[in-house]
């Protein structure tokens, strides 16, 4: 072990990223610069000239917020310790300067920093030289990454922070060790969560065709709509990774949102890259052999759809709710164009309806948290102000759609398709109670920002959807003879 007094008297130096922070800066803000279209020219210009130029110009294009990066409270615990012992603690990294300085300045607990500057990108052999020149003389070394060794070759103690097992290892073998942290959480825990399952519960939308043509007896049917439901999910969860590695910076400024995956940086943006055009790729694959061109077509504009609204649709109010809307009722229409059903008019009226009534809710639920953020005055293409009219427009719709369930009722179809017609108008005043109640709650700021989650985790929501649930197939195969 080092000797405490000479440890004093040599200079510690610390890698920013996968070191000070759980994340990456360069590769962050590349995706947040990639998301707009009209840098993409500027970026690859930038990029033609080395890979130094190119942090640089992410770096001064894409919107980057030192004081909410996901920093690691072990390495920060340390910095502290030994910056109060007197030494003089260096932030040495690849990133670029503007980058680094920024966060040198929010933190304050550098005397320099040793960062990318435009033709001398500062990793590996470049940052070693870069630090022998600066130290003259013995020095410490936190990183956490294979580039790294190098480093810790010449270094007279080494932090390992969150290093792979065999960079971990070597850099054991290389010199005295100061410092070992390793509190990543699972890969594979972070991706499960970044994928969102218990969003798939939407997909069950798909199955609505096949419920109401009553044709869950068959197996083969059954198996379709499930495998549709399967690749819509997997579809969905390919696009909530995209969206997430888009909503970095806003999602790290957000109370809950800041726990994502990728905003708390348990999950590297390269990873998720790849584990969404892997989803895409299955779900494409399981389509074009298991269903048809037409089908697969469908999915593609689900796909093409959800990343506009990623990108654009949900900054623009109105045209959001009305894009919201269509995705849900798609679902239902896939799911008949995969049976072989044709979709009644009424269904795909009251989706329509119904959904536009709960993309509304989740706006407002979105708005009145406006009133938390005063330095905030508007979110998604909407202000504090417009709660009224929402809720107006909301409640509306969700009246629509009960109009358009009784409407069907009504109908002289109901009367061929069902043996106890009558029994279905119950699912009226159950569908009505559960629009009036959950926009009650909602006001009371009682749901979360997404409606349907709600509807899946309240006790009261639960019990209407499996009333209503069972009073078709009963309305089908019974009548109110046979029960008396």
């Amino acid at each position: 072990m080092f000797d405490r007094k000479i440890k004093e008297q040599i200079p510690l130096y610390v890698d920013l990223d996968g070191t000070l922070i759980r994340s990456d800066v360069a590769k962050e803000l590349l995706i947040g610069t990639l998301a707009k279209p009209n840098h993409w020219g500027a970026t690859l210009r930038a990029a033609r000239k080395g890979l130094a130029d190119l942090k640089q110009f992410l770096s001064e294009t894409a919107e980057f917020d030192a004081a909410t990066l996901p920093y690691n409270d072990e390495v920060l615990a340390y910095i502290r310790q030994e910056r109060d012992n007197g030494r003089r603690v260096i932030l040495a990294t690849a990133a670029d300067a503007t980058a680094a300085q920024q966060v040198a300045d929010h933190l304050e607990l550098f005397d320099s920093v040793l960062a990318s500057t435009p033709g001398n990108n500062l990793k590996g052999k470049a940052k070693l030289e870069a630090i022998k020149a600066d130290a003259q003389g013995e020095f410490e070394y936190l990183g956490n990454a294979a580039p790294d060794l190098e480093i810790w070759k010449e270094a007279a103690q080494a932090g390992i922070v969150n290093a792979p097992r065999s960079v971990k290892a070597r850099a054991e073998k290389l010199t005295d060790t100061s410092l070992v942290v390793d509190n990543s959480p699972s890969v594979t825990q972070a991706l499960i969560k970044a994928i969102r399952p218990h969003q798939w519960a939407k997909n069950v939308l798909v199955l609505l065709p096949l419920f109401f043509s009553h044709s869950y007896f068959h197996p083969n049917m059954l198996g379709a709509a499930l495998l549709a439901m399967a690749v819509f999910s997997m579809c969905a969860s390919a696009i909530y990774i995209i969206n997430d590695l888009l909503d970095i910076e806003a999602d790290r400024k957000h109370p809950r949102k800041r726990n994502r995956p990728f905003a708390a940086g348990t999950l590297s943006p390269v990873t998720g890259l790849f584990a969404s055009l892997g989803l895409i790729a299955t779900a494409f694959a399981i389509s074009i052999t298991q269903f048809n061109w037409g089908t697969t077509a469908l999915f593609a504009l689900y796909i093409l759809t959800t990343t506009l609204y990623s990108t654009w649709f949900k900054h623009k109010a109105a045209i959001d709710i009305v894009v919201l809307t269509c995705l849900y009722t798609l679902r239902i229409f896939v799911g008949g164009v995969v049976l072989g059903v044709v979709v009644s008019p009424w269904l795909l009226n009251f989706s329509l309806f119904f959904f536009a009534s709960l993309a509304l809710m989740k706006r407002l639920t979105e708005v009145q948290k406006l009133e938390e953020t005063p330095e905030k005055t508007k979110v998604r293409g909407y202000f504090l102000g417009d709660t009224t009219a929402i809720m107006a427009m909301g409640v509306a719709t969700g009246s629509m759609a009960v109009l358009t369930l009784t409407m069907y009722l009504n109908s002289p179809l109901v009367a061929e398709t069902y043996a106890a017609p009558e029994v279905l108008w119950l699912v009226a005043p159950i569908v009505l109670f559960w629009i009036f109640r959950a926009w009650l709650l909602a006001l009371r700021d009682q749901i979360d920002d997404d409606p349907v989650v709600f509807a899946l985790r309240d006790r009261v929501s639960r019990a209407a959807i499996i009333a209503a649930a069972a009073l078709v197939p009963f309305a089908k195969f019974f009548t109110i003879e046979a029960l008396f």
